[in-house]
């Protein structure tokens, strides 16, 4: 991959991409913590962070290399709709998905609001399936909520689903 290809990307996903990076790049620092590995390229100066998404799956989940700093929720959004790179459109979604397990950093009402204006089906049909935007399970925490804010929470993720089911058929 040139420093041209490179530049124009904030996501690597695939493994033989990320090998070669981190071959080619300089590590300078590691959070055993978080089980994440930064890396400088030696070339631009451009750091990249290279972390895990899906990490409960087998075998640890999937490799991802971001460039830093990592993107906010409309730009990781822009991308999934924008990007040419498969790998992108999957870390960028999985990165989502992830945020807002972790982070409780909602994104499900901006995606399913600039999906229905994307023309490209089957990029639609692949981010709707990335995110699990067509899952009406309620994402919110309900500790410490009435049954009314709890149904409300529920009702939002359920139209959310109704409308990423209707943008797949």
């Amino acid at each position: 991959m040139t420093t041209t290809e490179l530049h124009n990307r904030y996501f690597i996903a695939d493994q033989k991409l990320i090998d070669q990076l981190e071959s080619q790049f300089d590590q300078v620092d590691q959070n055993e913590t978080e089980w994440t590995i930064t890396y400088m390229d030696k070339e631009t100066g451009d750091k990249w962070l290279s972390y895990r998404v899906d990490s409960e799956y087998h075998g640890g989940g999937n490799p991802v290399m971001c460039r830093l700093p990592i993107p906010d929720t409309n730009k990781l959004i822009d991308i999934a709709l924008q990007t040419e790179n498969e790998d992108e459109v999957f870390a960028a979604c999985r990165t989502l998905v992830n945020y807002e397990q972790l982070k409780n950093i909602d994104f499900r009402s901006d995606l399913i609001n600039r999906l229905e204006d994307l023309k490209n089906k089957e990029r639609r049909k692949r981010i709707i399936e990335l995110t699990g935007l067509d899952s009406p399970i309620n994402r919110r925490e309900i500790v410490g909520k009435t049954s009314d804010q709890v149904d409300k929470d529920s009702k939002h993720f359920q139209g959310i689903a109704r409308r990423a089911m209707k943008l797949t058929k």
